[in-house]
């Protein structure tokens, strides 16, 4: 629980990164072009980033919340 760098090491598990980029590349695919069969409405850019930064916004938060004394 003292490590820090949760980023270490994260592109040596093979598994993880084909899942992750399956999982992004489905996401985009659903939102983008399935609207009628997912009900959902086409992201514009800006909407994008927005999730991505959300997104992103995890592991750092995870990592401040490690640096509190417990």
């Amino acid at each position: 629980m003292e490590e820090v760098d949760v980023f270490k090491g994260i592109m040596d598990n093979h598994v993880l990164v084909i899942v992750l980029s399956c999982t992004v590349v489905f996401q985009i695919i659903i939102v983008e072009y399935l609207g009628t069969f997912a009900n959902t409405t086409p992201l514009s850019l800006v909407q994008w980033l927005f999730c991505i930064l959300v997104g992103f916004m995890g592991m750092p938060i995870a990592a401040q919340l490690k640096q509190i004394p417990v």
